[in-house]
């Protein structure tokens, strides 16, 4: 685990101990949006992943969606067809 994944669950880790009883558990998604943001910036980095967290945020609502909505998958570099 490198240093910055680290610091993603430990960030994680703050938020459920601190923030998150005084909010309550109202997220409608599985996984949490809490979780859906540490795993986006495990696997999109620090920018990508918090723009993700953020949208993720922004459609938990009551008017938004519900259910299992996980991060999108890192995207793999396009082979060409002459590396086949």
């Amino acid at each position: 685990m490198t240093f910055y994944e680290r610091t993603v669950d430990l960030g994680l880790r703050a938020y459920k101990l601190t923030l998150s009883p005084l909010i309550g558990r109202q997220c409608r998604f599985t996984p949490s949006c809490s979780e859906y943001t540490a795993a986006a910036l495990k696997d999109h980095g620090p920018l990508k992943g918090s723009w993700l967290g953020l949208r993720r945020i922004c459609r938990c609502n009551p008017f938004g969606g519900s259910g299992y909505d996980p991060p999108p998958p890192r995207h793999q570099p396009r082979k060409w067809k002459c590396e086949e």
